[in-house]
């Protein structure tokens, strides 16, 4: 789960990798449900998923790692010069971070969420008008770069829908047909929202 150079921008370091949880709404995906999900209210994640992967802190960018047990898998990143508000978002035992950008929010279920938030603003304090600039030009010249996003690993979601029973979701199903009459996936969607926040910012 950790990143290698090729996944980095020229000029970009680590300075903080902490194990951690995306947390997705699975209709987002056209995923199927759980067997238990209606279980998952109970700790404030009905109709989500939490996905497990390291979570990346960068000179430049908070980058999200997945691992490969996931039914979801892959990296996104949003860059510091797009995050509004870094915020606990813990409810009882529950560890959460959220980030908050002009167009979307991220969840992150993280211990330490407190020391994180001091890091991830520490970061945003350091660059400045020019990093941004820099970041911009970067982002241009290397998009393979950026972060290919969330996507669906098919044999891991068959075999939930197997275990579950689910055949048909007409969600999961009305999702893929929109994604498919644009063109593109929503993990392109949130990449190009980022850089889209990014240029803006």
């Amino acid at each position: 789960m950790n990143l290698d150079s090729s996944a980095l921008l020229p000029g970009e370091t680590v300075r903080l990798r902490k194990n951690a949880n995306a947390v997705v709404v699975i209709d987002e995906y056209g995923l199927s449900r759980f067997a238990f999900d209606h279980l998952m209210g109970t700790v404030g994640m009905r109709g989500k998923e939490a996905i497990g992967g390291r979570l990346h802190l960068t000179n430049y960018r908070l980058i999200f790692k997945s691992h490969s047990f996931n039914r979801l898998r892959g990296t996104f990143g949003v860059f510091l010069p797009t995050i509004h508000e870094v915020r606990n978002a813990s409810v009882g035992v529950k560890r959460q971070v959220e980030i908050v950008t002009k167009s979307q929010r991220f969840t992150f279920v993280v211990w330490g969420v407190p020391g994180l938030i001091s890091h991830i603003n520490d970061a945003r304090s350091a660059l400045g008008d020019q990093a941004k600039t820099q970041l911009i030009d970067l982002a241009i010249t290397y998009p393979e770069r950026v972060g290919d996003g969330l996507k669906t690993v098919r044999a891991a979601e068959a075999v939930n829908r197997a275990l579950t029973g689910v055949t048909h979701l007409p969600v999961a199903d009305a999702v893929v047909q929109q994604a498919l009459q644009q063109g593109v996936s929503d993990a392109t969607k949130s990449a190009a929202l980022n850089l889209t926040d990014l240029f803006s910012s």
